[in-house]
C-alpha cells in the first residue's frame, strides 16, 4: 500500500482528486468488529423480551408487531448502553 501524496490544498489523506484515501487499522476494525456483536447482542434479546411482553398483553396481527418493534427499539437501546458502559466499566472498549 503506497502512501497517499499530499493534494494542492494541502491535506495529507487526499489524492490530488478530490478522493479522501482512509487508513483503516487493525485497532479501528476491532473497534468496528465490537459495535457490530454489541448491536447484535443488544438487538436479539431487546426485541424477544419486547415480543414476550407485548404478546403476553393478548396482542395478536399488526397491534403486536408495531407494539413489539416499538418496544423491542426501547429495549435494545437501553441493553446496549449497558453493553457499552459494560464495555467501558472493565476497560474492553474505550
Amino acid at each position: 500500500m503506497t502512501e497517499p501524496r499530499p493534494s494542492s490544498n494541502g491535506s495529507a489523506n487526499s489524492d490530488g482528486r478530490g478522493y479522501v484515501h482512509a487508513q483503516v487499522t487493525i485497532v479501528d476494525m476491532k473497534s468496528y468488529l465490537l459495535s457490530v456483536v454489541a448491536i447484535f447482542s443488544a438487538a436479539v434479546p431487546g426485541t424477544l423480551l419486547a415480543w414476550w411482553g407485548t404478546s403476553s398483553l393478548g396482542l395478536t396481527g399488526i397491534p403486536l408487531a408495531l407494539a413489539t418493534v416499538f418496544m423491542g427499539m426501547i429495549f435494545s437501546v437501553a441493553f446496549f448502553a449497558g453493553l457499552i458502559a459494560l464495555g467501558r466499566a472493565v476497560k474492553f472498549i474505550k
